[in-house]
């Protein structure tokens, strides 16, 4: 690759010009390609011809709200980054149900922002998924998951599962019957992350895969108090 070719590409969707600029400036210093947009509607014009890697959204846009243009991209497959300063729980949670990859509430350094973008296009690509694991699609609990489309699937019908989610269920999948705690799970999938707040952030993924494979009491992914997570399965599952 040249030195000067644009290793990435990203959307920046957000209301503010100064936000915009900032993010423009710095990722286009670093390397990437950026088209930058004010609005929803304008976000849906530029992805047609733009086709990003990454989209980084607003929550309040002039013209509707960001979850719906998150739901939108996360669809085509496209990695999204929620860029808020909404920092209630209930948003947050509303962020990754509508498939968002990773939350960073404003203000924020811009050293991080390219940090999570960095693990978010490395993981997609799929050099980090190096576990000790099936390269073909296998089928536990009724689930058939595939490693090579990062794609799970409940009577043939293709899961929802952002990054993150598919990585956490793989790697509880492919290591069963046993607690893992929050910051094994951290270590696994997240890398060594020191990030404040992180280990809620397994909670909140763990809880978005219940709703997404039919869990919803737990009884696939079992929360061992004051442990951590397990995933239970026998041969005869």
């Amino acid at each position: 690759m040249e030195l000067n070719s644009p290793q990435y590409k990203i959307l920046i969707v957000d209301d503010d010009p100064a936000v915009c600029q900032l993010i423009s400036r710095f990722f286009s210093y670093n390397n990437y390609e950026i088209k930058a947009a004010a609005d929803a509607r304008t976000a849906r014009e530029l992805f047609q011809y733009f086709n990003p890697d990454l989209a980084i959204l607003d929550v309040n846009l002039p013209d509707e709200s960001g979850f719906n243009l998150c739901k939108e991209i996360r669809a085509t497959g496209t990695l999204v980054l929620m860029l808020t300063c909404m920092t209630d729980t209930n948003y947050v949670l509303e962020g990754f149900e509508q498939g968002a990859d990773d939350y960073l509430t404003k203000p924020f350094n811009l050293e991080i922002l390219k940090a999570k973008i960095a693990a978010l296009l490395k993981r997609s690509s799929g050099k980090e998924l190096s576990l000790n694991t099936p390269n073909n699609s296998f089928t536990i609990k009724g689930l058939t998951i595939n490693p090579n489309r990062c794609e799970v699937t409940l009577n043939d019908k293709v899961l929802p599962l952002t990054t993150l989610e598919f990585e956490l269920l793989y790697f509880l999948a492919t290591h069963p019957n046993r607690v893992w705690e929050r910051s094994d799970l951290i270590s696994a999938v997240w890398g060594n992350n020191r990030e404040v707040g992180v280990e809620r952030k397994v909670d909140v993924h763990i809880g978005q895969i219940r709703k997404k494979i039919n869990d919803l009491h737990g009884q696939i992914i079992k929360t061992v108090r004051g442990k951590g997570y397990l995933f239970e399965h026998s041969e005869t599952d």
